[in-house]
């Protein structure tokens, strides 16, 4: 009868496992997965509709994004245009707890990715010669994401906070060098929608993705600020995006539509 028992038990404890994984998948599963996106809405460009050639394709596997084709590049002037690179892709592979993004062209080719319950613990950057350069850690506490980062001497200490519907509403961003500082940038995030956020499993592929994915819906509209600490006196810098979105007949956000 004992024996009987404890097969009951194990079994029973083997069932409630699978069942977990697989609400786990179901849940993971239920994000969306777009497959275009239009760069006007992830990036900052200087154009205020989409470019039709201009997007981003993605594509997944076991609900993992596996590569991304097309790279963005902002102009460091606001008289030169920017730019995009239909051909430059990006891939990740993944590994227990670790993800390794590889971009196909970047001064930094390589981040490797080290994952707690889904989300990023620490990331690693690399440049062409496999040379450790940059390291991230992220912290996670109630209402709000902390991000350190150091190359060399530079140092950035990042701080998002979120609202109670699990919505980013702020972020500020501490630049060092040096062990001196150097700029704070605050950014306000506003006009959400009440759509699902469509960039959930796009996080990892650069600042952007990430910041727009933190959120449970869609913000429409970013202000900025950015202050410069070396001369208190001098005013701060300042500035906003917005975004108008268009929505398919159930309400989701369309990255990529027909102009």
């Amino acid at each position: 009868m004992k024996k009987l028992f404890y097969s009951l038990f194990i079994l029973g404890m083997i069932s409630c496992a699978n069942s977990d994984d697989i609400l786990e998948n179901q849940q993971i599963s239920t994000e969306l997965e777009p497959n275009k996106a239009f760069v006007h809405y992830i990036e900052f460009p200087k154009q205020t509709i989409p470019q039709p050639s201009w997007y981003y394709t993605f594509n997944y596997e076991n609900g993992n994004l596996i590569k991304m084709t097309g790279k963005f590049v902002k102009s460091e002037s606001i008289w030169l245009p920017d730019s995009f690179y239909p051909d430059s892709f990006i891939t990740l592979s993944y590994n227990t707890n670790q993800t390794e993004v590889k971009y196909s062209s970047d001064a930094y080719p390589t981040i490797v990715y080290t994952m707690e319950n889904n989300k990023p613990k620490k990331a690693e950057l690399y440049n062409q010669f496999n040379e450790l350069i940059t390291v991230k850690n992220y912290t996670y506490e109630s209402g709000k994401i902390k991000i350190y980062s150091k190359t060399y001497t530079f140092e950035t200490y990042s701080t998002y906070y979120f609202d109670s519907n699990s919505n980013l509403i702020k972020s500020e961003k501490l630049e060092k060098s040096g062990g001196e500082d150097k700029t704070l940038t605050t950014t306000t995030y506003s006009n959400f929608d009440n759509s699902k956020n469509p960039f959930k499993k796009l996080y990892l592929v650069n600042d952007n993705f990430y910041e727009k994915s933190l959120s449970r819906n869609n913000y429409r509209k970013i202000n900025y600020t950015v202050q410069n600490l070396e001369d208190p006196q001098s005013l701060p810098g300042n500035g906003n995006s917005e975004w108008i979105y268009q929505y398919d007949s159930n309400g989701q956000v369309l990255l990529y539509h027909p102009l």
